[in-house]
């Protein structure tokens, strides 16, 4: 009987003995590794689907805002983002000019748009003393330069007017819309005036009585485009010196149409030797926008 063997089937770890490098407790650790393997894949999924979830939410909160606001805009008063595509300089306005008309006086003032990627909408008043004379609300396209009228004003004597801006928001011109500004501007404001022609009143030979300045002009419209109601700020300089302004509008200007204009107005201008015809029109609103026009 001693020379019977345990033929019993278990195995005594403790006389395991390693011949190819592997210990016991790498043995455990593995075989714990194969038992918690489901776990293991079962967390990890759980961990990127998690992140995934953070990032599509964050994307999707900025890009709400981005929507809603109309794209990157920025009140007047807000901190600005540090990103450099969002950085705008403010506008610069020029001195108010008062300008004779009959018994009362046309305001004008520059505007000039130093972001080449932005538009503006404001509100604006102009201002004499402590009282407002006129207030609107216009805009301003990316990198440009224009004139806010406001016509037939009576500032009091000796007061200095000058423009307030108030609820200033920018807004980023898209590559969506058009990858280069320019031929996107071009496009849509090819308007030529033709043969202008400006009398003053003292040349008009109408009533003695009452002198009327005069302009006669014709507007085509050589773009695609047209537009319910296309404004145009009206320009009247001696040399350099601006000594008038007026405006004009023009309902259901269609792409290719050309339309005769006749202005008269009470004053006398004289010395008037050239004449601005600018289109002041949003192209960046689609609402501006006539839908299926035929042209004549």
């Amino acid at each position: 009987m001693g020379k019977e063997k345990n033929h019993s089937g278990e195995i005594d770890l403790k006389d395991y003995k390693d011949t190819d490098g592997v210990s016991l407790k790498g043995m455990g650790f593995g075989l714990w590794l194969a038992q918690k393997r489901k776990l293991f894949f079962r967390l990890a999924v759980a961990f990127l689907v998690a992140l995934c979830a953070f990032f599509f939410i964050y994307s999707g909160y900025h890009y709400v805002i981005y929507f809603l606001t109309g794209g990157n805009n920025l009140a007047e008063g807000e901190d600005m983002v540090t990103s450099p595509r969002q950085l705008v300089d403010e506008l610069l306005v020029g001195e108010v000019s008062v300008l004779p008309s009959q018994d009362k006086y046309d305001l004008a003032v520059r505007l000039e748009n130093p972001n080449e990627k932005f538009s503006a909408s404001f509100s604006y008043c102009f201002v004499a003393g402590e009282a407002d004379l006129s207030c609107g609300q216009s805009f301003i396209l990316p990198g440009e330069n224009k004139y806010i009228l406001s016509l037939a004003q009576s500032p009091g004597a000796g007061q200095t007017v000058s423009l307030r801006l108030t609820g200033v928001a920018w807004s980023r011109f898209s590559a969506r819309q058009a990858p280069d500004w320019e031929t996107f501007k071009t496009q849509r404001l090819d308007i030529m005036v033709i043969e202008p022609l400006f009398s003053s009143g003292s040349r008009s030979g109408l009533s003695d009585q009452v002198s009327f300045n005069n302009l006669r002009f014709r507007l085509k419209n050589q773009g695609a485009y047209g537009y319910f109601q296309a404004d145009f700020n009206i320009l009247l300089y001696s040399g350099s010196q601006l000594l008038g302004v007026n405006r004009y509008s023009l309902s259901n200007f269609k792409g290719g149409e050309e339309r005769p204009v006749s202005l008269s107005w009470p004053g006398s201008l004289s010395g008037v030797n050239r004449v601005e015809i600018v289109p002041d029109i949003n192209i960046l609103d689609e609402a501006v926008y006539l839908k299926y026009q035929v042209s004549d």
